[in-house]
């Protein structure tokens, strides 16, 4: 799918997306977002900086700004190219040490070596060249700069992938039908999840890319999976 359709479908649902995401997650995706924030080592040394790259309405964001009291010693850039998402981050977030922007992943507005952590929640998903875009989050890590990414996964169990097949095809579009008006949008969800590369695939693509220490976590047996590696 082109961007711009991309783009379109989460420009429709802005306004619902947060409530949808409790709703069809059962709230499980605020745990799954915590597990990535507490990778996250802000240990007041030095000065940080942060990019949340896909940052929706500002989730990741926000639980780290929760989990650490002083912010005096890092910043976040919060980057999406929806700015209907951003609109709607704007008013849930007012802390001054967020800073939001609109681009795509595939070519960021920043010099190299600008960031000591990138972050993706549910996003990379969403990205229309994914080689392009982790190319970009190497280009503006810091020398052992840590990329962490927050997707959906393969579920391995045959029995349980059936159950979360039989939900995710049948429940999560009516459901997004009936909260935000919009069945294609969560239509798409579903056939993006499907399409996503398994886990075994990313880290791959992540080796690729020149990161290292690459590890996953998955979460709710693969439901989802937390990735985190380093940039060389």
């Amino acid at each position: 799918m082109k961007k711009e359709n991309i783009n379109k479908i989460f420009e429709s649902i802005a306004n619902k997306y947060d409530l949808m995401n409790d709703i069809m997650s059962f709230r499980l995706h605020r745990k799954w977002k915590e597990k990535l924030v507490n990778l996250i080592n802000i240990d007041g040394k030095k000065e940080y900086t942060i990019l949340d790259l896909g940052a929706g309405t500002g989730d990741i964001s926000n639980q780290i700004n929760k989990k650490n009291k002083n912010k005096s010693n890092y910043s976040i850039v919060l980057a999406d190219p929806n700015i209907e998402m951003i609109k709607n981050g704007r008013i849930k977030l007012k802390e001054n040490n967020l800073k939001w922007l609109a681009s795509y992943g595939e070519k960021l507005p920043f010099k190299n070596s600008k960031f000591d952590f990138v972050t993706m929640s549910f996003s990379l998903r969403n990205v229309y060249n994914i080689n392009l875009t982790l190319s970009e989050i190497n280009r503006v890590l810091k020398k052992n700069g840590q990329f962490i990414c927050l997707e959906f996964g393969k579920i391995k169990s045959l029995t349980l992938n059936s159950i979360y097949s039989i939900y995710s095809e049948n429940v999560i579009p009516k459901l997004g039908q009936k909260i935000t008006g919009n069945i294609t949008a969560y239509n798409y969800l579903v056939e993006s999840i499907k399409k996503f590369p398994s886990q075994d695939k990313i880290c791959k693509i992540l080796k690729s890319k020149k990161f290292t220490n690459i590890k996953f976590y998955n979460l709710n047996f693969g439901v989802a999976v937390i990735y985190i590696c380093k940039k060389k």
